[in-house]
């Protein structure tokens, strides 16, 4: 198992098994823990100073969620995903990109639209930089944001779902886009925009349109999807 844990200090008490979940699957969701990659329980608990129990119980919560695959016999394991299952993924981002967008638009708080404003902001900076894992991350902050601002408790989980096979697909922040990346930052300037202006029919079109990849000319472009 990864080393990735070893740094991880103690617990702070409480409803253990909650806070060993949400440990996990950050880890998970930011690659720390790959896909594939066994996640054994007794290791885990030595490491995070517990017993097995709470572990055992967040490790079957995140299978139940699709984020662990539990194998008899083998023990759980960071799920992997199948070309189909990327696809799959795929067409999972689209219709929940194209709801949030719709439920989203005409009704972003002053302050959620401020920090959607700062995360573009900062993806221009880390083009600047040259610094792709940090424009990644503020791509899946700017998406999320908005799922979260759609006002549907059940579309931030179901990106939950999902944001590991994007991740491990690498379809946001393809590091092999060879495209204007501040182009890309610029297309979320634009579904902002689109949230801001009242249309909520226009706005599903534009987010179903930037998470399908058929931004440029109306075409779709695999490498436009990988890239935002």
């Amino acid at each position: 198992m990864t080393d990735a844990l070893s740094s991880i200090s103690g617990l702070q008490r409480g409803l253990l098994s909650d806070q060993i979940y949400d440990l996990v699957k950050t880890m998970i969701k930011t690659s720390q823990l790959a896909p594939g990659e066994q996640l054994v329980e007794s290791q885990l608990a030595r490491r995070l100073q517990v017993s097995q129990a709470p572990v055992r119980d967040a490790l079957k919560r995140l299978a139940h969620e699709g984020l662990v695959t539990h194998v008899r016999h083998q023990g759980n394991f960071v799920a992997q995903y199948s070309d189909e299952e990327a696809q799959q993924a795929k067409q999972a981002r689209v219709a929940v990109e194209a709801l949030a967008g719709r439920l989203a638009c005409g009704r972003l708080a002053s302050e959620a639209r401020s920090s959607l404003e700062k995360v573009i902001d900062e993806m221009h900076g880390a083009v600047d930089a040259a610094d792709l894992p940090a424009f990644r991350e503020l791509d899946f902050a700017f998406h999320r944001a908005v799922i979260e601002a759609s006002g549907n408790t059940y579309l931030p989980r179901m990106w939950d779902i999902i944001e590991p096979s994007l991740r491990s697909m690498h379809l946001l922040g393809d590091p092999e886009f060879t495209g204007d990346w501040h182009q890309v930052a610029d297309w979320h300037r634009s579904l902002l925009d689109v949230l801001d202006a009242g249309d909520a029919a226009a706005a599903s079109a534009l987010f179903e349109a930037h998470a399908a990849g058929t931004l440029l000319d109306g075409e779709p472009d695999a490498k436009t999807d990988a890239a935002g």
